[in-house]
């Protein structure tokens, strides 16, 4: 049996299909909770709510550690009679901590329906251990499902799907800035995101919004004052991107998001100057909002010069994050050294 998608198990739930036994595995841990409440709701045939909480809320379920429990007190706890002949919901978490996995082989077997199961197991491991003889039982018998952090050209309909869970409509540069934050997980944006909320307070005038976009990651200059710089700094405007240092270069809170901001955007022009040199199309998948910017920014780079930018921001991180020095002089080397002055044509 091969790992399973997230989305295909929920089909199966839709249709009334359970495994005994899934094995959630990977870093992405919202898409680990929102499956596991899923499966939970399925097995013990509740009524849909996004606040339930994934286990332990009932008698016939049972949140174990798996750091602490063996694999045989597992087995038993599963075998346990469920309260008025339903069924038995357990949730083992740090299952890879789990020393002799190998009794959980009598809890595998095939999906069918709610009715035809006496438990249901998910166990939720921070990876999947090829290796171990355990492993091959659980690939042929178990839903395995990889929770992995979300692919870059994934993450717009991720903060999509999020803002429509909070009934929230974001600007094109909103949605920039949280594709390119740094670190990056759905908790993290979805964090962002109820800060936006709380910010707008239901409120959709435009004064509102722009208060709410500067909520957004903060930004250097007020609300779009971010989105000012990058633009600036990436089409060499030197005289549009000097103003805006001393806006942002003594405030670490916006100076550090800045940086994850400018960070990203390099990258994908880096990607995109290296696939016009002779790629295969290959380059990142962007939004008609984002393709329209890099379009105007591009000509104005060299391969070479945004590979140089790219170290030069590491400077900048490092600078801003680790040494005492002056931060309005790194900021304005930063900009000095890519940028020139734009002369009326």
């Amino acid at each position: 049996m091969p790992t399973l998608e997230g989305k295909t198990v929920q089909k199966e739930l839709e249709l009334g299909e359970l495994w005994p036994v899934y094995w959630l595995h990977g870093a992405e841990a919202m898409k680990t909770r929102e499956l596991t409440r899923r499966i939970r709701r399925a097995a013990l045939g509740l009524p849909p709510s996004p606040r339930e909480a994934p286990s332990g809320g009932g008698l016939n379920d049972e949140i174990i550690d798996g750091a602490e429990a063996d694999a045989a007190g597992i087995v038993d706890a599963a075998s346990t009679l469920a309260f008025g002949g339903g069924i038995r919901f357990l949730l083992i978490r740090d299952a890879h901590l789990i020393k002799d996995a190998e009794p959980l082989v009598a809890l595998l077997g095939p999906k069918g329906k709610r009715e035809s199961l006496s438990s249901v197991c998910v166990f939720v491991s921070k990876d999947l251990d090829r290796r171990k003889r355990f492993t091959k039982a659980l690939l042929e018998k178990a839903a395995v499902v990889p929770c992995e952090p979300v692919p870059d050209g994934e993450r717009e309909a991720w903060i999509a799907y999020l803002a429509k869970r909070r009934t929230l409509v974001l600007e094109p540069d909103s949605v920039v800035r949280l594709r390119s934050l740094d670190p990056w997980s759905l908790d993290i944006v979805d964090s962002e995101l109820a800060k936006y909320e709380t910010a707008i307070g239901g409120a959709t005038d435009p004064a509102s919004r722009e208060a709410a976009a500067e909520a957004l990651l903060g930004s250097a200059g007020g609300a779009g004052g971010a989105a000012r710089f990058v633009d600036a700094l990436l089409s060499r405007d030197l005289g549009a991107a000097l103003p805006l240092v001393r806006e942002f270069a003594d405030r670490p809170q916006e100076a550090i998001p800045l940086l994850g901001l400018l960070g990203w955007h390099v990258r994908q022009l880096v990607l995109l100057l290296a696939d016009g040199r002779g790629g295969r199309g290959g380059g990142p998948r962007l939004s008609p909002f984002l393709a329209e910017r890099f379009r105007r920014w591009t000509p104005h780079w060299t391969l070479d010069d945004a590979v140089r930018l790219q170290g030069a921001l590491f400077e900048v991180d490092f600078g801003t994050k680790q040494t005492p020095r002056e931060p309005l002089a790194i900021w304005t080397c930063l900009v000095t050294g890519f940028c020139r002055e734009v002369r009326p044509a």
